[in-house]
């Protein structure tokens, strides 16, 4: 299968295992309402906050949305990971120019892209799904090295937004369309929300939540068959009178031998009408008052009679959504599914969802002032179709903190609250740096909090808050020092996390960290910790080496055990009748880092 290769790839494509642990801090001032809400807001480079968000969420984001630069020439960004490498060490700090002005642009965009996808497939669940906003620029580069790390299996979808912006423009085209790429965890899982598109035509009946179809399906794959409707099944009209179907010669063995479809059997045998009626077929107040033997090819014949069965009363979907048959006033059978509200009806090229003009125009309004935002109808459009109510949802390129409004906006009527999690850097780019000036704090946190709490517009119109708060955290120091020693002023919950996810891959499944060294259970195993006097100083180092009177005093389990800690004094013969796997702190937790 071909694969993309550009400069510097060799660096990045591993770059993600390699990127320090770093701790979160919270900042309680900048916090807003209930901080155990669930929802977070991080300061800093996101794939540094990615990597320490790691051990808190991995496999628990359903919907995953970005909007990274565009790579135009217009952003200014720079590449500034800190990759050992002489390529990436000449690129750092250097502005990203327009296309012939620097000529490794599309280079660096894939090196700073591609350990942050990598980062961010670790977060999704087994049902989830990441969207990811581009333009023509990147949309091609940004396919290949999604399926690459995603695999090209698990690609769902490429929308075509129509951003509906100005045209009025010298451009020979004006291009009015961005893209949002789609790709699942695993597409054999993948759940989406029900979701109507809003340019779903006013009649149909999605609106009404149901959806009907003829069950007549005449072809191939539909081979015929008789069904005895019985007396009672449920007719669309109140009365009904239609005779025996005079059935042409040689029509019955053309269905059963040559399996035509339905055009080329009414092309063969002049206007037949499906299915044939072997009897007359009458009804009486919506239901039939006669047996009548129907025969053609069916869509849904399993479920015909297991309605039959049923006494023709509806039937569960093997969605357990509600479904029954009924004769038209033509002789025709069809189905209705009940759907209520888990109609779906997602299309792939995006209309009336919203401008940035008109989004940036809010933005004013409330006080804030930022130049590209997303606007809050689409967000609120992706995050309904890769979410659900309760759901976790994430943007690590957050800008004006768009996803985060169009989650509280959905929440204000749901009865699950969705969660969110934002992270973004406190500036674009150096020429931004200044102590007064940060985009996190002043632009991000600030428009969430309004949205919240409520604010007073420039009309000096009152707007109510619709509710919900929010974590802010920033990146603290890494877990290790420049010796490769945890720091000391690491605690013990904060280690208990990187540890069990470090041996798991998957985050602490508790909210609060035991006090206790045995810290979690993984399919079996028992997950320890001797740190930071756990086993209050009972024995040597604080009960961080692992002696036969520390083995005494740990927390009973009954099955195999991996046991952290500085050092060990047990014996080889001792740790196999013990059932323990003995790691030692630091290394250990250094080089098993997912």
């Amino acid at each position: 299968m071909p694969t993309l290769r550009w400069i510097g790839k060799e660096a990045v494509v591993n770059h993600h295992h390699t990127v320090p642990f770093h701790l979160l801090k919270d900042v309680q001032e900048l916090s807003v309402g209930d901080p155990g809400s669930g929802n977070l807001i991080v300061e800093g480079d996101n794939l540094l906050a990615l990597k320490a968000l790691l051990p808190y969420y991995a496999g628990q984001v359903k919907c995953i949305y970005i909007d990274p630069p565009y790579n135009t020439g217009n952003e200014g960004w720079a590449y500034n990971d800190n990759v050992n490498s002489p390529v990436m060490k000449e690129w750092l700090g250097q502005v990203v120019g327009k296309e012939g002005e620097t000529l490794d642009r599309h280079d660096r965009w894939l090196c700073m892209m591609y350990p942050r996808l990598a980062l961010l497939r670790k977060f999704l669940r087994e049902d989830g799904a990441i969207f990811v906003s581009i333009d023509d620029n990147e949309v091609q580069n940004l396919r290949a090295i999604m399926d690459d790390i995603y695999g090209k299996k698990n690609f769902v979808a490429q929308f075509v937004w129509n951003t509906e912006g100005h045209t009025d423009n010298q451009f020979h085209i004006k291009v009015n369309h961005e893209y949002l790429v789609m790709y699942a965890t695993k597409e054999t899982t993948l759940k989406l929300g029900f979701v109507v598109d809003p340019n779903t035509r006013e009649g149909s009946n999605l609106w009404a939540g149901y959806a009907e179809n003829s069950i007549t399906k005449n072809g191939p794959g539909n081979p015929a068959s008789e069904i005895t409707l019985p007396i009672g099944f449920p007719t669309e009209t109140e009365e009904l009178q239609l005779p025996e179907t005079n059935v042409p010669a040689g029509l019955i063995e053309a269905m059963n031998e040559k399996r035509h479809t339905s055009n080329q059997l009414k092309a063969q045998f002049g206007r037949v009408q499906f299915p044939l009626r072997f009897d007359s077929m009458e009804a009486r107040n919506k239901h039939l008052i006669n047996k009548c033997r129907v025969y053609s090819g069916w869509a849904n014949a399993n479920k015909l009679r297991n309605f039959i069965d049923a006494g023709c009363v509806p039937i569960a979907d093997d969605d357990g959504m509600q479904i029954r048959f009924f004769i038209s006033s033509k002789g025709v059978i069809y189905y209705r599914k009940d759907r209520g509200d888990q109609a779906r009806n997602i299309l792939s090229v995006l209309r009336n969802l919203g401008t940035t003009e008109k989004m940036r125009a809010e933005l004013e309004s409330m006080g804030i002032k930022f130049q590209y935002p997303k606007p809050k109808e689409l967000l609120r459009h992706i995050v309904r179709v890769g979410s659900d109510e309760g759901d976790l949802v994430m943007d690590s390129f957050a800008g004006s903190g768009t996803t985060a409004h169009a989650a509280i906006e959905l929440n204000s009527s749901s009865k699950i609250q969705r969660r969110f999690i934002l992270i973004q850097m406190p500036w674009e780019n150096d020429e931004q740096r200044t102590k007064d000036k940060n985009l996190t704090r002043d632009i991000t946190a600030e428009r969430i909090k309004r949205v919240a709490q409520g604010y007073t517009n420039l009309k000096g119109e009152v707007v109510a808050g619709l509710g919900g708060g929010f974590r802010y955290c920033r990146l603290s120091e890494p877990l290790f020092d420049e010796k490769g020693k945890i720091r000391e002023s690491v605690k013990f919950a904060e280690l208990a996390r990187h540890v069990y996810f470090t041996e798991t891959g998957e985050p602490l499944p508790k909210e609060r960290v035991p006090n206790t060294p045995l810290i979690g259970i993984h399919h079996g195993v028992g997950v320890y910790l001797l740190y930071n006097g756990i086993l209050k100083d009972k024995t040597t180092n604080g009960g961080n080496v692992l002696t036969s009177k520390v083995l005494v005093e740990l927390p009973e389990h009954e099955g195999p055990k991996v046991v952290y800690g500085t050092a060990c004094r047990l014996g080889a013969a001792r740790l196999r009748r013990e059932g323990i796997v003995f790691k030692q702190l630091p290394y250990r937790l250094r080089i098993d880092a997912p």
